[in-house]
């Protein structure tokens, strides 16, 4: 019998890429849109979303370790990685492996 791939580890994977995204927005687009076009309102929108899916993949990450379906130290690099743009590609790599590995 197939074991089934982890619904909390298929919701990492799936947050590590979209909070990423957020980040490459934020970063590579409504920061330059403030400083260099003079239109806050960039930061303003992107800004807050980008709080609220760091916040979300957080908890998914927090729970994925408390049922100890990713190593302590996975936990370690997806954690930092979501502070470093493009960041989010080596956690979702590092996710998808470790879903692969459990299939």
């Amino acid at each position: 019998m197939a074991r089934q791939s982890n619904p909390a580890l298929r919701h990492l994977s799936f947050m590590t890429l979209l909070e990423g995204g957020s980040l490459i927005a934020l970063v590579l687009i409504a920061m330059p849109l403030k400083y260099m076009a003079d239109m806050p309102e960039a930061v303003s929108a992107v800004g807050p979303i980008h709080g609220i899916l760091f916040l979300w993949m957080m908890a998914v990450l927090a729970i994925t370790l408390y049922r100890r379906l990713l190593p302590i130290h996975h936990g370690a690099v997806v954690a930092v990685a979501a502070l470093i743009p493009f960041g989010g590609l080596v956690s979702h790599r590092l996710v998808r492996r470790r879903l692969q590995a459990r299939d």
